[in-house]
């Protein structure tokens, strides 16, 4: 992160404890080291070249492949070819550092959640200050858990959390005798897992600021972030009422539905544009994002505006690099209006396909990556709302995110608009993949409801190759073909989820005997 390379060039897990520690400034530089780690862990592409930046987890890697598993965007150029067509295996280089730089940015929030216990107890830092710091290694620490439940395990859907999650690890790896330990620990429930995170995130409401200042006002941690990661989880987990009482923290009673000063005051822009500014975002509606900077980011080869294309003039833009399209199957939805202010504030063409715009900075790659929007708890409440039988309010909150875009009167939905709940729900649904298209949605929503009794996606849908997404075929609300596209993988199909990587297994015996079957 800008400013703090030394957590790049010297990581304070490498640093004796009692140096990283010692000091209310060496502590402050160990905490924006979890951050650091969780932007910019290295890419190793594992075929003898050197280590790259690339964005893993969270500095842009995390969006772009979780969108890229599901059908709403195109991989262009085949950079992501083994994901997008489902052709991942063990030492696929996407799935191997995904999995290990998810590890160690755990493991640096561990070593610092240590640290900041014991220099407490010798007085080098008071209590408050050492649980806000700790509020902040957890919350990325349940951040980082949820990412891996995501590619590794089952919904929590399927048999309420008890198939195999991932390793548990809240302990430090600082030392051969942990690093031993660790190699025999096998896979936690993925239930087991949820409650870890669930009492993350509740330390860190409990103890974590309202606000910041300046920028870090929006990639440091704060109490209305840990309550709308909370919102997050419980809607995978299922349990609607639980996520309507963390999301009435944040949500005014009536519209405009903003939060109030002690939670952050968070709101939606007034347009769709005006939510994605490029570079620094400190708007209200950033709830929380990952930072990228001129000197810190994920490079050409990873960081949001290279992947997904930006507005910089060619050849920057997106003619010089766009690797990511917004998909015809997308654009063309019915769901779609042809008028919606989306479609012309936030996608562009380059004459031969369309992408987003919400990645703006070419040039300098400083566009934060973003990981918790207003509009997304917004739209969240909603389906939690309606699937707890709040249809009135569910209503409310589907138009307060669906209105600034849908301008013309006649294509506004009333109650009228839906005969059933179920129908209200579908469209809160489809409004899901409108308002978050390249932010890295579409998969966890294809994930946690695989398995739904009546919105089931039964696991990774067919999507274009990447041949066809070409400007004839995109046609707003025209019907859509894919034949001779990227075969859809069904949910019971070994493919579904990613493998436990083969480093991993090779080192752990424990793990080998719990590899996702197929592989």
């Amino acid at each position: 992160m800008a400013g703090c390379e030394v957590t790049d060039l010297q990581p304070k897990d490498a640093l004796p404890e009692g140096d990283a520690f010692s000091s209310p400034a060496n502590i402050a530089l160990a905490v924006t080291g979890v951050y650091d780690a969780a932007q910019s862990g290295f890419y190793d592409p594992l075929n003898g070249t050197a280590l790259g930046v690339r964005g893993y987890p969270f500095g842009a890697a995390a969006t772009e492949l979780d969108d890229i598993r599901g059908e709403d965007v195109v991989d262009i150029a085949g950079f992501f070819g083994i994901v997008y067509s489902n052709q991942i295996t063990p030492s696929s280089p996407n799935i191997v550092n995904m999995w290990s730089t998810l590890y160690a940015l755990i493991n640096q929030a561990n070593i610092t959640i240590e640290g900041v216990r014991t220099a407490t107890a010798n007085g080098v830092i008071p209590i408050a200050t050492a649980n806000a710091y700790e509020g902040e290694a957890r919350f990325l620490r349940a951040l980082s858990y949820h990412q891996l439940l995501m590619n590794f395990a089952r919904p929590y859907a399927d048999g309420q959390g008890s198939s195999p999650g991932v390793p548990y690890r809240e302990t430090a790896l600082n030392s051969i005798t942990k690093i031993e330990a660790a190699k025999a620990q096998g896979r936690n429930t993925v239930a087991e897992v949820y409650t870890k995170m669930l009492e993350d995130l509740q330390f860190a409401e409990d103890n974590l600021p309202a606000t910041r200042l300046g920028g870090a006002k929006v990639t440091r941690a704060t109490k209305g972030a840990a309550i709308a990661l909370k919102q997050r989880i419980r809607l995978h987990q299922g349990n609607y009422p639980a996520a309507v009482t963390e999301g009435n923290k944040l949500i005014s009673a009536a519209a405009p539905f903003t939060s109030s000063s002690a939670f952050g005051s968070f709101a939606l822009a007034e347009t769709p544009q005006a939510a994605f500014p490029g570079g620094v975002n400190t708007t209200a509606e950033n709830v929380f994002s990952i930072e990228n900077s001129s000197d810190d980011n994920a490079s050409v080869n990873g960081a949001l505006p290279s992947m997904f294309g930006s507005d910089a003039p060619v050849p920057v833009g997106i003619a010089a690099r766009g690797l990511i399209s917004i998909s015809p199957i997308l654009y063309n939805a019915s769901f779609w209006t042809c008028n919606d202010l989306r479609r012309t504030e936030l996608t562009q063409s380059n004459g031969t396909r369309y992408f987003t715009r919400k990645y703006r900075d070419a040039l300098t790659r400083s566009d934060f990556a973003p990981i918790i929007r207003y509009a997304e708890v917004l739209l969240n409440q909603a389906e939690a709302e309606a699937r707890s039988g709040n249809t009135s309010r569910a209503l409310l909150l589907l138009n307060a995110v669906r209105n600034r875009a849908v301008v013309n009167p006649a294509e506004r939905y009333t109650a009228a608009s839906f005969a059933t709940p179920n129908a209200l729900i579908g469209a809160i649904l489809n409004e899901r993949r409108i308002e978050l298209v390249g932010e890295g949605f579409r998969w966890d929503d294809i994930h946690r409801l695989s398995v739904d009794p009546v919105f089931k996606t039964d696991g990774i849908p067919r999507k274009y190759a990447n041949s066809q997404a070409v400007l004839a075929n995109y046609n707003c609300q025209a019907a859509t073909s894919v034949a001779g596209a990227t075969a859809p993988v069904g949910y019971t199909n070994t493919r579904f989820l990613w493998p436990i990587p083969s480093l991993e297994v090779a080192n752990n015996p424990t793990l080998a005997s719990q590899q996702n079957p197929g592989y």
